[in-house]
């Protein structure tokens, strides 16, 4: 009953931080942003949602729900009574993501300079290849609404971040 509740969690990591490195070997460059948070907790709203049979659609979740006497699940009934706030929503925020990588290769200046160029780089970039979370939404680094302040910490079916490959020559006169 509502005697019974309290809050928990908060949206605020105990820490977070980066390590950025650079690493060179003759005509080859490394360039590597690793990012992390721990400590932060998240309102999975997306799941309330997708997890109360009397909403709408759901997941396969709602398959593994208690039905009988007996039955060992973290899914309740179906019922118009489930899809009441719970910290069983409430999961783990914390991450490691690998936000940015880059590997670039630059010719050598003579062959480069014969052609009129200052320089040249060939590189294959990436941004957000990988993430390690136990969180199960689909991006631990979330905010439903920036704008409001009461919402921190709530993923409610809130957009990824996009995993981009870029494929490049970069040409200086």
């Amino acid at each position: 009953n509502d005697l019974d509740r309290t809050r928990i969690g908060t949206p605020f990591p105990l820490f977070f931080g980066g390590f950025n490195n650079t690493l060179a070997y003759k005509s080859f460059r490394l360039d590597l942003l690793i990012y992390y948070s721990y400590g932060n907790d998240i309102f999975n709203s997306t799941r309330l949602y997708t997890e109360t049979v009397s909403i709408g659609n759901q997941t396969t979740a709602v398959l593994d729900r208690w039905r009988e006497e007996g039955d060992i699940t973290e899914v309740p009934a179906a019922s118009t009574y489930n899809n009441r706030i719970s910290s069983r929503f409430v999961e783990d925020g914390s991450y490691i993501r690998l936000k940015s990588i880059k590997l670039s290769y630059n010719l050598k200046s003579k062959l480069v300079n014969n052609w009129g160029l200052s320089s040249l780089e060939f590189y294959v970039a990436g941004k957000n290849l990988l993430t390690l979370t136990s969180y199960s939404g689909m991006d631990p680094e979330v905010n439903y609404n920036t704008s409001s302040s009461i919402v921190l910490g709530t993923d409610f079916f809130t957009c990824p971040q996009a995993k981009t490959i870029l494929l490049g020559v970069c040409v200086k006169l």
